[in-house]
């Protein structure tokens, strides 16, 4: 991508912008206490909380370029659809309660739930959804195409700038800047998708250029894959970036309406990048196709406006990463190291130096397998498994299982995502097997034995 002077300064400012609020935020904690670094003294307003939440879900948004530029509609049939009935369920039905029960994490929840030992569990695998890596390895490749240095200094660089300010500012530092970044996220692909009109004509005449598959439900993909995402989506229901946000608001109300909000948001998110992928498969052919927004706006956006959109996927990756990240270091200071050390020192200062562990993890990890995504893709495809069922029943008083039980719900849905996965590796297998989600059986083992071992309260 070809930047000009102008760009480059709009992308300083940028990062000025985002290191400038995520400090600033350190000066209006509301006291010094653990739950202010964690939680925001739990004063978060609807209008910070819907920004927060929508940015922080389109981490992969060059992966949502690929899917679309090669499959079509599908691609928000899949990354759409299925993600807003979750939000809704979740917003109907368990955002407020999470605010009500005021637990400051997710493996507190089911620690009160069903015990320590299942506490501890669901830490190691929340650790395993939320360490960023994947995120830091797509910074670091973007940031190394605008800047031509090495990978492994860039992975370096964004890693220090993205997560910096949380070690100061805590979760209010991951608000602020999280809103920012909601903000420049629609405003550069709104500009991007006005000037592929511009350039390339109004929207039927883009319609009329592409594939006639690009336009059916299911494009070049299986009924049976598409409604697999519908099963991948159940993931909303254990997203701890969800938990928290719902945690931290000033109402359970806020959190319900909140949340319903943000699929109205996502909704025209998800247009824009629909239809600039669109734009990009009718126009621009012969590219890669995880760089088919980046190819559309070289093609299109003249200098400042080109600028504008980098901040823009900078800011979709960024926002998922410093949540993510933020998250994990939470997991490791709250749930893990404060009570290995019995709180001899503040869950704050065990949490900043979580992130520490986090940030080094990520950049290792982003270093040594440069295909890190598929990794966090697979780790997360045997970790949420074993996660949902026994967070699901964290909602209810009315039925339990029995703590000796439990962990096999945790245990067994992700040894069958697990097999299902390493199995096709090393044998050969049918088609069938191999074109099935490993999440899937996993996840319907989940609610197999947990219905087998589910009990009602006397």
């Amino acid at each position: 991508m070809n930047l000009t002077p102008i760009d480059i300064c709009v992308i300083v400012l940028y990062f000025s912008l985002v290191l400038f609020l995520g400090f600033k935020a350190k000066g209006k904690q509301a006291g010094t206490d653990d739950e202010s670094f964690l939680l925001a003294s739990r004063r978060l307003t609807l209008p910070f909380f819907v920004a927060s939440i929508v940015a922080t879900w389109y981490g992969n948004i060059l992966g949502v370029g690929e899917f679309i530029y090669s499959s079509g509609l599908v691609g928000w049939v899949c990354f759409g659809i299925p993600y807003y009935i979750s939000g809704i369920l979740f917003a109907l039905f368990f955002a407020d309660k999470i605010r009500d029960y005021g637990f400051r994490t997710l493996p507190e929840q089911i620690a009160h739930k069903f015990g320590e030992t299942a506490g501890n569990v669901s830490s190691i695998i929340i650790l395993i959804i939320t360490l960023p890596a994947a995120y830091v390895l797509m910074l670091g490749i973007i940031f190394q195409m605008f800047t031509g240095v090495s990978l492994g200094l860039s992975i370096v660089c964004v890693s220090i700038i993205s997560l910096i300010y949380l070690f100061w500012g805590g979760f209010k530092a991951d608000i602020w800047t999280n809103s920012a970044q909601f903000i420049v996220m629609y405003a550069g692909f709104f500009i991007l998708l006005i000037f592929s009109m511009k350039q390339f004509g109004g929207i039927q005449t883009m319609l009329d250029k592409l594939p006639a598959g690009h336009l059916t439900l299911t494009g070049n993909k299986s009924w049976q894959y598409v409604l697999g995402w519908f099963i991948i989506s159940l993931q909303t229901f254990v997203d701890p970036s969800f938990h928290q946000r719902s945690a931290a608001v000033k109402s359970p109300k806020i959190a319900k309406k909140g949340l319903l909000w943000a699929v109205f948001f996502w909704i025209i998110f998800d247009m824009l990048t629909l239809f600039t992928g669109f734009y990009a498969r009718a126009n621009i052919l012969g590219i890669e196709p995880l760089k088919a927004y980046p190819e559309l706006s070289n093609a299109v956006l003249p200098p400042f406006y080109k600028g504008i959109f980098v901040i823009a996927i900078l800011s979709v990756i960024m926002s998922t990463l410093d949540s993510y990240a933020f998250i994990s270091s939470a997991t490791i200071g709250n749930d893990i190291l404060a009570k290995i050390f019995k709180k001899r020192f503040s869950v704050k200062f065990y949490t900043q130096i979580g992130l520490v562990i986090t940030s080094i993890f990520s950049i290792v990890l982003a270093l040594l397998i440069p295909s890190a995504i598929d990794l966090i893709y697979k780790t997360s495809s045997i970790a949420i498994p074993g996660l949902i069922f026994p967070t699901i029943l964290t909602y209810t008083k009315k039925y339990d299982i029995d703590r000796s039980k439990i962990i096999w719900i945790f245990l067994l849905p992700s040894l069958i995502s697990f097999l299902w996965i390493v199995i096709p590796a090393i044998f050969s297998v049918s088609p069938i097997v191999t074109n099935i989600e490993p999440m899937i059986p996993g996840i319907l083992v989940a609610f197999l034995i947990g219905g087998l071992f589910i009990r009602k309260v006397k």
